[in-house]
């Protein structure tokens, strides 16, 4: 009787969702190297080649793809007769500030499914204020948050975010006019940020448009209104960078901060998953 590998099984289903070796190996905490070796001892365990490798891309073989679904079937199983044991399902409420984090989280839950399938998440992406008030107040078991001052220190750092001007890429400044500023209402810190560097580079301004929620401002960008100041990790493919063909100054970092108050260890190791994805945000 055959009796299948389940981390190597694993590792077949990462490498042919991400078509990436490195991808799969950063959510399994591993290298590259032990990524292939599982796959190889795999594939010959059942005596065919899964993954077509060549140096532009991974494809499944016939093989592969007639073995994937079983594959997820029988991961399926597995975590289904584990969970029989499981005494209590660990619940972690987390905020995210959607400074952070663009439209698309799945990178970052992606590493909860494949880690913890049995882990109940809730996640709540907000402006920071919220969360924090939230956070005081019990409601939430940890928060995600951009440091702009020296306020609350005890939080623990683990990143750093970048920040730049992003707009339409048909978006032209006229030299005698002022920059149209996409960007939140007056108590917003990455308002702050962009007017004060926009104020020390002794560039004029006005407000174009003004949202709540960064998606707003994503949209307020697409739909041509000017720029705005986001973060990298923010940002998709169709938003552009345009602060150095529009002669903007370069905006400062900021540390990427988390506060927690979670007490079970399962829980906190559920928390330590988002932490490892959260962190590499800024990269």
């Amino acid at each position: 009787m055959l009796i299948l590998d389940t981390e190597a099984v694993l590792t077949f289903v990462l490498v042919s969702e991400q078509k990436s070796f490195t991808k799969a190996a950063y959510i399994l905490n591993s290298t590259q190297s032990a990524v292939s070796a599982r796959l190889r001892r795999l594939e010959e365990q059942l005596g065919t080649r899964l993954i077509e490798r060549s140096t532009r891309s991974i494809k499944l073989s016939s093989a592969g793809e007639a073995f994937l679904q079983p594959a997820r079937d029988f991961l399926e199983a597995h975590h289904k007769a584990t969970a029989v044991f499981s005494v209590e399902r660990p619940h972690v409420k987390v905020g995210i500030s959607h400074h952070l984090v663009g439209p698309d989280v799945s990178h970052i839950l992606c590493h909860l499914t494949h880690k913890d399938p049995e882990l109940l998440v809730s996640l709540s992406i907000d402006g920071s204020q919220g969360l924090m008030a939230r956070y005081d107040e019990g409601d939430l078991d940890a928060v995600f948050l951009l440091r702009h001052s020296a306020t609350r220190r005890h939080g623990e750092t683990i990143g750093t975010a970048r920040f730049g001007w992003f707009g339409d890429v048909k978006l032209r400044r006229l030299t005698d006019g002022p920059v149209p500023l996409v960007t939140h209402p007056p108590g917003c810190n990455m308002r702050a940020m962009a007017i004060a560097a926009l104020d020390e580079a002794n560039i004029a301004w006005r407000e174009s448009f003004i949202g709540v929620s960064a998606a707003s401002l994503r949209s307020a960008i697409l739909a041509g209104f000017g720029v705005a100041a986001l973060s990298f990790s923010a940002t998709q493919e169709d938003l552009t960078e345009v602060g150095e063909s529009l002669g903007l100054p370069a905006l400062p970092e900021r540390d990427i901060v988390l506060f927690s108050q979670i007490g079970s260890h399962r829980a906190r190791q559920g928390l330590d998953i988002i932490k490892s994805a959260v962190s590499v945000l800024g990269d």
